[in-house]
């Protein structure tokens, strides 16, 4: 009984007291803010969800696998809406709410979605507070003001604990290089980040008060019972069974996100469990961000990989304002392929820690943040 309440991780999913029984598809939306028109004044509805989505991500819970995957969607992204023609997707949800929106984004992926979650953003502002806070790493200074809509953004780089209104601008900030593509980056820090502290004990007292605020600023067609099951699910996942990433693409000349449908098909398949056949090196194309302590180490690391066959797109160093963080080297799946990162991994003698998320260099497969561990690996390949 003990080990049921205080340690339900070590319990096989099928066995956790109300948690989920089969797998679930869930289409989760953040919509944007939604004005009225009062004395002549635009006001924020807090309680609107009819707007285009500022958030699209499609969650899958499964307990068979005991594994928890989210699969980001650039709300930029070209889709065929049913009835209204292709257009960007977030349009789905202030076209015709979240049914027109699960029909939008079950045809464009080609899997089932089971139910809808839409939460708008003064909902998020109170679940953060309520949890005290999410503590995330700000990758740079984040600086931007919109009188209009009630932004006011003003974040450093480094380790913060983020308010709920902190947290709303982290998540919306899009003023920068890769405009909604680098949102939806910190869209996934930020996620990963409340997937840990859901793992920490002191966090579940509060899930009785969350269910109450999803209750007043969602909108789903889930029971109490169903979200419960979830949330009992999802805080028991261990952080190697969780993957987020973002739907692979490119910008167009109108700055849309454009996917390839073969890549909509594999992280599709990814999404759902099933196997993809194991890519040759040649197809797995590289990123190195040399995080370590060794100016040259990213340089060195480049020609053992090629050596080994793969494409190394490009090699760089750390981004401005960020110092070198040696440590272990971490390697980013961004596109579900853990299997390509394992690869990676096994050609590295075995170093570094698997990442499944988008948060790496966009245009690669796989992305190696180069921790002061791979040193020896790269000396001995040096010298042969």
């Amino acid at each position: 009984m003990a080990t049921l309440i205080l340690r339900p991780g070590l319990l096989p999913p099928i066995l956790r007291w109300g948690s989920l029984r089969q797998p679930s598809t869930v289409l989760m939306l953040g919509v944007d803010v939604v004005y009225a028109q009062q004395s002549g004044r635009a006001i924020a509805d807090p309680r609107a969800f009819n707007g285009r989505s500022d958030t699209i991500m499609v969650g899958r819970l499964d307990p068979i696998r005991n594994t928890v995957c989210l699969l980001s969607i650039p709300r930029d992204t070209r889709a065929m809406i049913p009835g209204y023609g292709t257009q960007k997707i977030n349009a789905a949800n202030a076209l015709g709410g979240p049914e027109l929106a699960r029909q939008t984004v079950s045809s464009f992926l080609g899997v089932p979605i089971d139910h809808y979650l839409v939460l708008n953003v003064h909902g998020l502002v109170d679940l953060v507070d309520e949890l005290g806070g999410i503590t995330v790493e700000i990758p740079k200074r984040m600086r931007y003001i919109d009188w209009t809509a009630k932004l006011n953004i003003d974040l450093r780089p480094g380790f913060h604990t983020l308010t709920g209104n902190q947290a709303m601008g982290f998540v919306r900030f899009r003023h920068d290089a890769l405009g909604d593509i680098g949102r939806v980056q910190r869209q996934e820090i930020f996620m990963r980040a409340v997937l840990d502290q859901a793992l920490k004990p002191e966090s579940w007292p509060h899930i009785p008060r969350l269910i109450e605020i999803v209750k007043s600023h969602v909108l789903t067609d889930m029971s109490d019972a169903e979200i419960l099951s979830m949330v009992t699910f999802t805080r028991a996942v261990p952080r190697a069974n969780q993957q987020l990433v973002m739907l692979p693409g490119r910008f167009s000349g109108t700055g849309d996100w454009l996917a390839d449908e073969g890549d909509v098909r594999q992280i599709a398949a990814r999404l759902m469990g099933s196997d993809w056949p194991r890519a040759n090196k040649t197809d797995v194309r590289i990123t190195i961000e040399n995080a370590s302590t060794h100016p040259d180490l990213g340089r060195r690391l480049a020609r053992l990989l090629r050596a080994k066959g793969y494409d190394v797109v490009s090699v760089r160093g750390l981004p401005p304002g960020e110092a070198a963080r040696s440590g272990m080297t971490r390697i980013i799946a961004q596109r579900a392929n853990r299997d390509e990162a394992e690869m990676v991994k096994m050609d590295l003698s075995g170093h570094g820690e698997v990442v499944a998320a988008s948060v790496g260099d966009i245009q690669s497969t796989v992305t190696v943040v180069a921790g002061d561990d791979l040193e020896g690996v790269v000396a001995e390949f040096s010298i042969r």
